[in-house]
């Protein structure tokens, strides 16, 4: 059986876990870093999708502590608008999640990350 795949997409400021820090997640974890998360794109969320990702965690700052100001609140507005596109076409919105993370706190962010695997596991049963 092939592992699950995942996809996190987030800001250089949320993220510098190492790989063998997500080791303790039976998962495929691809890492895609942006400037910041409102750089984050629907079609990046959906490219993860169409590249096998079995869910998606876009990560950026907490609120009101965002680099750019309010580069996390983009990135919250189109995690609900890739969720809804998802919805139509019959998917389960679910399989996307935003994180709110403190920067450079990589603790939290590991923990978002085994949050949608948890996720991900509970909509394939």
């Amino acid at each position: 059986m092939s592992k699950m795949k995942l996809c996190v997409l987030c800001c250089h400021y949320t993220n510098e876990a190492m790989p063998e820090e997500l080791a303790d997640i039976p998962a495929e974890i691809h890492i895609k870093r942006f400037p910041c998360s409102g750089r984050i794109e629907v079609v990046d969320i959906l490219r993860a999708f169409e590249d096998d990702a079995e869910g998606v965690l876009v990560a950026g700052c907490e609120r009101n502590s965002c680099h750019n100001r309010t580069g996390s609140l983009r990135a919250a507005k189109r995690v609900e608008a890739a969720r809804e596109l998802l919805k139509e076409i019959g998917f389960n919105p679910q399989v996307v999640q935003m994180a709110f993370v403190p920067r450079l706190d990589t603790g939290a962010f590991i923990e978002e990350v085994k949050k949608l695997f948890e996720i991900i596991l509970k909509t394939k049963s």
